[in-house]
C-alpha cells in the first residue's frame, strides 16, 4: 500500500510491500514499530534511530514525536487521488468518488449550493476514521447521489459537481 505523508514540513512517499519492507521516496528502510499504548503511542524504529510517537489529537492528526508537537497526515493512494479533486472531466464537471469502503456519515451540502475550493463536501467513516472529502475547486452540487446513512464502496460516485465562477 502507498501512502502519502507529512509530517510537519516533511512530506514523503511510503510504500509498505506485502513482505514487510518499507520504501520511503523508493529507499529502502530498515522500520518496526511496536505498540505501547493501544491506538495512542509507539516506540518507533527507522534504521538505527529509535522515536516515541505519541497521536495528541485525531482531526487534525498532531502528534508527539520524541516530545516535540507536530501536525501529520497519512493518505493512502486512493484517498489521496480523492483529496486531489477524483476525476475531471469536460466543462468543469467533478466526480466526487469513494476513495475507500466505508460509511458516508454526513452530508455537508445540497444540490443547487456553491462551495469554495476545499470546503467539505462529505465525510466518509473508513476503519474508525473520517475522511472528509473536499471539495476539488469553486463548484456547485448538481448531484448528490447517496445520502447520510449509506454504506459504499471504493470508487463509488457519491456527488457530482460542476465549476462555479
Amino acid at each position: 500500500m502507498i501512502y502519502e505523508v507529512s509530517v510537519g514540513e516533511r512530506r514523503l512517499r511510503v510504500d509498505i510491500a506485502a513482505d514487510g519492507r518499507f520504501l520511503v521516496d523508493d529507499a529502502v528502510v530498515a522500520a518496526e514499530a511496536t505498540e505501547i499504548v493501544r491506538g495512542r503511542q509507539w516506540s518507533v524504529r527507522l534504521g538505527h534511530h529509535s522515536h516515541e510517537v505519541t497521536v495528541l489529537t485525531h482531526d487534525p492528526l498532531r502528534l508527539l514525536v520524541d516530545g516535540t508537537e507536530v501536525e501529520a497526515s497519512a493518505l493512502d493512494e486512493r484517498a489521496a487521488a480523492a483529496a486531489r479533486g477524483a476525476s475531471t472531466k469536460r466543462g468543469g464537471r467533478h466526480e466526487l468518488r469513494a476513495p475507500m469502503p466505508g460509511l458516508l456519515k454526513t452530508v455537508h451540502v445540497a444540490e443547487g449550493d456553491v462551495v469554495e475550493r476545499d470546503a467539505p463536501i462529505m465525510t466518509l467513516e473508513a476503519m474508525k476514521m473520517e475522511n472528509e472529502l473536499l471539495a476539488p475547486a469553486r463548484s456547485r452540487v448538481v448531484r448528490l447521489v447517496v445520502g447520510a446513512g449509506t454504506k459504499v464502496e471504493g470508487g463509488a460516485m457519491l456527488a457530482v459537481l460542476e465549476a462555479a465562477e
